[in-house]
């Protein structure tokens, strides 16, 4: 019974892990590519993951976030790198 349960613990791990890299239902705002374009202008936009969506939307929901002392455009490209 404890391996049926470690199997299970262990299949539904590996689906949500998998499902956080699927790529994200909905495209970023033309807002938001516009600035990170000009900020990393090779960016590829195209193919992020659920996780990496879900990181810009937050770095861009709050002004604090994108002030120069922030470095925004690093973190911009450290949430571009991962996967």
């Amino acid at each position: 019974m404890k391996s049926f349960a470690l199997a299970t613990a262990l299949v539904v791990a590996s689906a949500f892990t998998a499902s956080a890299q699927e790529a994200a239902p909905v495209a970023l705002s033309s807002a938001i590519q516009s600035q990170i374009l000009n900020w990393v202008p090779d960016a590829d936009l195209s193919n992020l993951t659920n996780s990496q969506y879900a990181r810009i939307v937050t770095l861009f929901s709050k002004s604090e976030n994108l002030r120069a002392g922030e470095d925004p455009v690093n973190q911009v490209k450290v949430i571009l790198n991962a996967q």
